[in-house]
């Protein structure tokens, strides 16, 4: 009757921790995140927390403690090398949760985007030269220091003049990037549009607003659907694999601004996933019709060192990697030699990086504290707030910590890959932010 009972004990007792382990998973799931998805990626590490606490207070063997995190490096290589337990779960999280959150607190935050400071700031930003580049990494830390954590902050800029306030700013740099690629795409009336990853749906407002067109949208991020469908445009909660002419019709222009990079996972093959993805939007277009992208592209003059780096630069890597799904593309032709081999012509490319730059430190410091809400920046609310949803959303600490904005420049890992570094003497930055537009042979 005791080996029953022993044997009873062993079994339920373990059998009680995972139920109560997958409960609360379901809950904050399904009841505090917006996403809710389930992640089996998220359950394995829950239950390993859960479980290695149980066995190392029942056997006093307090190495067993040690083995989420060992278990956590054993998944993560696995996903490195193209083994996903739960592919896009962080960019399902990321849109859904994290920045919804942070929008509906600071408007301003919303639908952040590359933008364009042609003329404004008394930057050429359109010159990549080293000499330029560090001028630039000089300004920006002036910039983010001076109204990290401060509201109403003051800025000057390069000749001395006082910089827009962040509401007039943002309308403006991003009606100028918005007019930039209307043009070079030649919208005109009575055009069909599909935008693939949306946001908040500002640049669908702009193009109705100026070409009384109303753009369709794809996003994997269901509240962001739920927003602009709200606003009267038709749009779908898809992942962009699954788009089919049956399905959305084909289109005289795709845009696809700032999510091509989700396309591609680490450990993939670029030529494979790149042109299958690229015949899937020739299938989408119009003959002539066009495909305009912003993308950030791995910038293959940074590169040098493979071990020679800091703890630091692993680090950014590592928390930008693990934060977004998703891959860049090497080098500024990374993407479109293979969207070439698809049937699309690349009829016009330029390198906006320095815009992005600009724009990321307004956000992660001007822009996100001016009205006081520093809705990016720590705090012990924030932190308790990303480890509880991380219970649901794996990588949502990730994310948390890729877009956390501290006193300390550069810390903020999305910020980091823009900010021009000195490189072998020479000041670039570890990313670079391409403009490509592409052509349906026909």
């Amino acid at each position: 009757m005791k080996f029953y009972k022993k044997t009873y004990k062993n079994f339920t007792l373990p059998f009680y921790i995972f139920s109560l382990t997958l409960v609360l998973q379901l809950i904050v799931t399904y009841v505090f995140t917006k996403t809710k998805r389930f992640s089996i990626r998220a359950l394995v590490r829950n239950l390993s927390v859960t479980f290695s606490i149980y066995y190392a207070m029942k056997t006093k063997n307090y190495f067993l403690l040690g083995i989420p995190l060992l278990l956590e490096a054993v998944i993560e290589f696995l996903k490195l090398n193209g083994y996903d337990m739960d592919p896009y779960v962080a960019t399902e999280y990321q849109y859904s949760d994290y920045w919804i959150d942070r929008s509906r607190r600071n408007p301003l935050i919303s639908n952040f985007s590359e933008a364009n400071f042609d003329g404004i700031l008394g930057f050429n930003t359109r010159d990549n030269s080293s000499e330029n580049n560090k001028k630039l990494y000089e300004w920006s830390k002036y910039a983010y220091l001076s109204s990290i954590n401060k509201p109403k902050a003051v800025l000057y800029d390069l000749n001395k003049n006082i910089v827009p306030e962040p509401k007039i700013l943002k309308k403006m740099v991003d009606d100028k990037k918005f007019e930039l690629i209307s043009k070079n795409c030649g919208i005109t009336q009575g055009m069909r549009i599909l935008e693939i990853g949306f946001g908040d749906g500002d640049f669908m407002d702009y193009i109705y607003k100026n070409y009384t067109v109303r753009p369709i949208g794809v996003s994997i991020a269901n509240e962001q659907v739920k927003f602009v469908k709200e606003r009267g445009f038709e749009a779908y909660h898809m992942n962009s694999w699954d788009m089919t002419p049956e399905v959305l019709g084909t289109f005289d222009i795709i845009l696809q601004c700032g999510n091509l990079e989700y396309i591609l996972r680490s450990g993939q093959n670029h030529e494979e996933v790149y042109t299958k993805y690229s015949t899937i939007i020739n299938h989408l277009l119009k003959p002539n019709g066009k495909y305009f992208i912003t993308c950030c592209h791995i910038n293959d003059k940074y590169a040098g060192r493979t071990w020679g780096d800091s703890l630091d630069y692993y680090l950014h890597i590592y928390y930008l990697w693990a934060g977004n799904d998703g891959f860049y593309p090497i080098g500024k032709d990374g993407f479109s030699k293979y969207a070439n081999k698809a049937g699309l012509t690349t009829i016009y490319q330029e390198e906006r990086t320095h815009d992005y730059l600009i724009n990321m430190n307004f956000l992660f410091s001007y822009f996100q504290c001016y009205d006081g809400s520093c809705v990016t920046s720590f705090s012990l609310s924030s932190l308790a707030d990303a480890l509880f949803k991380t219970i649901a959303g794996p990588y949502y600490i990730h994310t948390y910590l890729a877009y956390l904005s501290t006193e300390s420049y550069i810390w903020n890992p999305f910020l980091w890959e823009f900010v021009p570094q000195d490189r072998n003497g020479k000041w670039t930055p570890p990313v670079t932010l391409q403009y490509i537009m592409f052509k349906k042979e026909s």
